[in-house]
């Protein structure tokens, strides 16, 4: 009688004894299992694709990963670039209308090697002597093309005025985060004057605190792109919080649909359930068997998950573009052209988080399901 209870046990755990009737009953619940982890996957590869790239953005549209206030040496920095550059607001005025600018006169080779790239600039071989480079975002609000004159109004705040000076569109970038480049265009430095600052670009975003704390320690005048541009920052770190909220409450759905599997085992093998009892395996040890199947199939309903989740994932980039051609305004917050990044530790520790939880859910489902365990030949 030992050895039947013990055959019936190993022929439980390892699942040969399931049939149509339990892909049926469990179809449901299996699939909402898959559905919620493939949302959640997704969810953690956008946002981490997402973020990274305006976190880089923002440093290449913004001010770098360090603003310099006083000039700094920093050729013992490891792949670290430093442009002198000077700032100013104005009014650009073409025949197809006016809008506000922010301008930034920069130095020959700014735009050279990541920069360039990242911001995807196209420019123009040109004579014209107050060359001007603007954002898709505003050429396209303008109807500007290459060689396009425009009057552009800088205002000189030592003076309290706006001086005229006609410009030339040899340049236009594309960046894709309409929320930082609306409004802005590059001129030469000398169009501007004034002593401006430097823009330090690192390699890696993480190095910036590092090298903030070298700067302050040394009592060089600097701020971190993270605190010169601390409401954007701060917007999109909140952002991200509540949307790892909402994910945090839809896992929970998962655990919650993992007992209805639980129920399907046991509604079906209420009568082998007192089969087992009669022949002497004990109450914990059966419970232990409907544990371990009941787990199993959540856990390969969240792996068959993880995997779909990863596949659109991977195909988020085109999901945007596809949104930003047919309702810009729907992404103006984001980065439409990003590169997938894949957060594997956390997708990691969410697929073990869950399986805890499931654990615990259906242990205490298997607890509760007390009458099932009594031992009866009423069945």
């Amino acid at each position: 009688m030992r050895n039947d209870g013990e055959g019936l046990y190993l022929k439980r755990k390892e699942g040969r004894d399931m049939g149509v009737k339990w892909t049926l009953h469990s179809l449901v619940p299996a699939l909402l299992i898959v559905l919620i982890t493939a949302l959640l996957v997704f969810a953690f590869v956008f946002i981490s694709s997402m973020t990274t790239a305006i976190d880089r953005m923002i440093v290449m549209l913004g001010s770098g990963n360090i603003v310099l206030y006083d000039d700094y040496d920093i050729s013992e920095w490891e792949k670290a670039e430093k442009y002198h550059v000077t700032t100013s607001s104005g009014v650009v005025f073409s025949d197809n209308g006016k809008s506000l600018v922010n301008i930034k006169g920069i130095e020959e080779g700014y735009f050279n090697g990541e920069r360039g790239e990242t911001l995807k600039l196209r420019k123009i071989e040109s004579a014209a002597r107050n060359p001007i480079i603007v954002s898709k975002t505003l050429s396209d609000r303008m109807k500007l093309d290459f060689g396009d004159t425009m009057t552009l109004m800088v205002y000189e705040e030592e003076k309290n005025r706006a001086r005229p000076v006609l410009v030339t569109v040899t340049g236009i970038f594309d960046s894709g985060y309409a929320q930082l480049d609306r409004y802005l265009c590059y001129v030469d430095y000398s169009l501007l004057g004034g002593e401006g600052e430097w823009e330090v670009v690192l390699r890696d975003n993480n190095e910036t605190d590092k090298r903030a704390q070298e700067l302050w320690e040394k009592g060089i005048w600097s701020e971190t792109y993270r605190d010169k541009y601390s409401s954007l920052y701060l917007n999109v770190q909140q952002s991200v919080t509540i949307l790892y909220v909402i994910l945090a409450s839809v896992a929970l759905l998962a655990a919650f649909f993992s007992t209805d599997i639980v129920h399907v085992y046991l509604s079906r093998d209420y009568r082998d359930i007192a089969a087992l009892s009669i022949l002497g395996m004990d109450k914990k040890r059966i419970r232990r068997i409907y544990l371990i199947l009941s787990l199993r199939a959540v856990m390969v309903a969240s792996l068959l998950g993880t995997l779909i989740g990863l596949i659109l994932g991977s195909l988020s980039p085109l999901l945007i573009k596809a949104v930003a051609i047919s309702n810009p305004g729907l992404v103006e917050y984001y980065i439409s052209s990003f590169s997938v990044k894949v957060p594997w530790s956390a997708i990691i520790l969410m697929i073990l988080a869950m399986a805890l939880l499931s654990l615990i859910t259906l242990y205490v489902s298997i607890r509760k399901e007390k009458e099932l365990f009594k031992v009866s030949y009423e069945a």
